[in-house]
């Protein structure tokens, strides 16, 4: 009976197999191109491990509102604000960097087992399966390691120069080292001027780090390791001066990397074509004027033919790189024109920095406007994809939104450098987080200057705040195009933005959003009012709890106060209410107290506004913000205070304005008015005369006392 149950399970195995091996059999690819039934399938073609998520995400396409891959994805910890990202990334980075100085401090801790017996040497060992030697932990030398040549390839292979120098004296020097370790070494050390060169790991660290120009100065060693190295290599091999002088021009030694080329030609020599390309990135540094130095370019160009030599990408770059670094000027261009229409004849097409040179050369800031960036646009639009073949390719596309924004003022020609960046794969030439913002900030500037308002507000929907947070002053741009669009739930929305982007306590920008919902709040529905008077309310609520913060000591820098003509402002819009138990009138009644006790900066620009209020105050039954209005203009010396002095007293005491006009002229009768009336009412004579009614009503008496002594006399 066992047999029995044996017997159909391998059968069912066999059949499992015959059918394993005829699906096999059916998914070979036939050697040949055809086949005996007539079917031809194509050859395979060879994919990659993320193919497929590329292709998925090609069919969705970018989301612009999502933010950056680096930023946890919960909207309760992406970062809206440019000091947030940057302190998001540099601490997601620190903890990196934490992680591999434990690495590097304690490497034993990952190459040695700890458990081994006390007794047993400590087994060496590897802890990661597959070894990355990027993530291991780096050799140590000192004085007292014992190395060997393949350390000192180690060093080479992984542009370790302070090592490479140490291990490089642990061999003794010169003497231990072969020809072909030799220029390597030479290589290493021109490339990186001796200097151990910046990680490039950490990408966030470089992005956000403090951009500054770069010195256009000689920083070579003199008589450094490399001289000396090359001076001890006989014969001179044309590597060697390769090396020494690329390494010379890369950091500005122009005399003498020019004169160790010259002996090189002398002695027939063959240099190659970056030698030719450094020395013309820098041969202004030899000659004064630019007749001199167009010269000495042109003995370059000619040098470089003499000796076979092809130019390339690079020495286009070279030519423009020079020629725009000597300034400005008619001559100049057309130098770079000529040049760039030279090497057109050979087959060499510009790339993205030569272009870039072009943009320097032609755009000027205070130059004449001159539109060269449109035959530009046309040229890249007609390639197929734009591949980066040097460094400053980064620079083409902030550079050319640059000339769009400033210098030719046309939101066409950005549109289309914009969708020029978005095609294909060139976005990845904006560039690091800095010049992507400063790419952005052009474009958003242009835009909100020249474009239509919905395209306008198309942009910034997509843009703002998960691609691009606006600096102060593009906000300040962005406030005036809503603004002359009359946008007001916009411009409602834009406080709230000023608090998340951490531009809240910048007082020029408050005062500026203040001043816009002031211009657009009376052609708004009711809903929208009341949305701005919500935002004003909130502006003074902000810089009260910031105010006590200073005071407590919880904030170290001092607060700017609002001036007043803001305070003025915020007056106005909270006290457009009709109800006077309405949050709006406290609001108001805090303004004018902050007003009055000297906590704005200045005087209102527009005194009458005040005026408006206090009449509209003792309307509603709000008689002490009518008067404390009348009395700031009195005490600033206004002459709106009579008039708003006798509006409002015709408001409260309900008479005509004949009346008021009547009853501030007997003074007997205002001292039977109510506390407030009489308030306004010493205003009124404060302004008139100078002083208060007390003040008065004693000069005349006293005046009326003198004439009765004289008389009696």
């Amino acid at each position: 009976m066992y047999s029995q149950i044996v017997l159909p399970r391998q059968w069912s195995r066999l059949v499992h197999i015959c059918r394993t091996i005829a699906t096999l059999e059916g998914q070979k690819i036939p050697q040949n191109s055809s086949s005996s039934d007539g079917i031809s399938p194509p050859p395979r073609i060879h994919r990659g491990p993320t193919d497929i998520l590329q292709a998925l995400a090609a069919t969705v396409g970018p989301d612009p509102t999502a933010a950056h891959y680096k930023y946890h994805d919960d909207p309760y910890l992406i970062p809206l604000s440019n000091f947030r990202k940057r302190s998001y990334a540099l601490s997601a980075e620190a903890g990196r960097k934490a992680a591999a100085w434990i690495r590097d401090e304690h490497s034993i801790l990952f190459t040695m087992r700890e458990w081994d017996p006390a007794s047993k040497k400590k087994t060496p060992y590897f802890n990661a399966d597959p070894k990355i030697d990027a993530f291991a932990p780096k050799p140590i030398y000192n004085d007292t390691s014992k190395v060997t040549e393949e350390d000192f390839k180690y060093t080479l292979q992984n542009a370790l120069v302070e090592d490479a120098i140490k291990v490089f004296e642990l061999l003794g020097g010169v003497q231990a080292l072969s020809e072909e370790l030799k220029i390597e070494f030479l290589q290493l050390l021109c490339f990186y001027n001796e200097k151990e060169p910046l990680a490039m790991e950490w990408l966030e660290e470089r992005w956000f780090a403090a951009k500054t120009r770069d010195r256009h100065s000689a920083t070579w060693k003199l008589g450094g390791l490399a001289d000396s190295i090359f001076t001890s290599m006989e014969p001179k091999t044309p590597e060697a001066y390769c090396a020494i002088i690329q390494g010379m021009a890369k950091y500005y030694q122009a005399e003498r990397a020019h004169a160790l080329a010259q002996e090189a030609m002398e002695k027939g020599i063959p240099l190659s074509t970056s030698v030719f390309n450094s020395l013309i990135s820098c041969v202004g540094f030899l000659k004064e004027g630019t007749t001199l130095r167009i010269e000495a370019l042109k003995t370059l160009l000619i040098q470089m033919n003499e000796q076979g030599l092809s130019p390339d990408q690079g020495t286009l770059c070279s030519c423009l790189r020079s020629i725009s670094a000597w300034g400005g000027g008619h001559v100049l261009q057309q130098v770079a024109l000529q040049v760039v229409a030279e090497f057109q004849q050979i087959g060499l097409q510009p790339g993205l920095s030569a272009y870039y040179y072009l943009l320097c050369l032609f755009c000027k800031d205070r130059g004449p406007q001159i539109d060269i960036l449109t035959a530009i646009i046309n040229d890249l639009e007609k390639r197929e994809s734009l591949q980066p073949e040097d460094a400053t390719d980064t620079n083409f596309f902030i550079t050319a939104m640059g000339v769009c924004s400033d210098h030719l003022q046309d939101i066409s020609l950005a549109e289309r450098l914009h969708k020029l960046l978005m095609q294909g794969d060139n976005y990845k030439l904006v560039g690091d987080a800095y010049k992507e913002s400063i790419y952005y900030r052009h474009y958003i500037t242009v835009s909100c200057r020249h474009a239509p308002f919905e395209k306008t507000l198309e942009l910034l929907d997509t843009l703002v705040p998960n691609v691009y947070v606006p600096e102060p002053t593009v906000m300040e741009e962005i406030i005036k195009r809503l603004e002359a669009g009359g946008a007001g739930e916009r411009l409602s929305q834009a406080w709230s933005q000023l608090v998340v982007f951490g531009h809240a306590k910048r007082v020029r920008l408050v005062e500026r959003l203040l001043d816009a919902f002031c211009n657009c709040y009376h052609y708004q529905d009711e809903e929208i009012k009341a949305k701005i008077r919500l935002a004003a309310g909130d502006i003074l609520k902000f810089g009260q709890i910031a105010e006590e913060k200073e005071e407590t000591g919880e904030i170290r820098s001092p607060v700017q106060k609002l001036s007043a003509t803001a305070m003025c402002n915020i007056i106005e819009l909270c006290s457009d209410v009709r109800e006077k138990g309405e949050a709006g009138w406290e609001q108001a009644a805090q303004a004018l107290a902050r007003l009055r006790g000297g906590q704005a900066a200045g005087v209102p620009a527009r005194p009458h506004l005040l005026a408006q209020v206090a009449e509209r105050a003792a309307a509603v039954g709000r008689p002490t913000i009518a008067a404390a209005a009348v009395g700031y203009l009195s005490e600033c010396g206004f002459e709106e205070a009579m008039s708003a002095s006798v509006a409002t007293l015709r408001v409260m005491l309900n008479r005509s304005e004949e009346e008021v006009q009547q009853l501030l002229q007997d003074k007997s009768k205002l001292t039977a008015l109510h506390p407030t009336a009489l308030a306004v009412a010493q205003a009124y004579h404060e302004v008139k005369s100078g002083a208060t009614l007390l003040q008065s009503d004693s000069s005349t008496s006293s005046e009326s006392d003198s004439e009765t002594s004289d008389d009696d006399c």
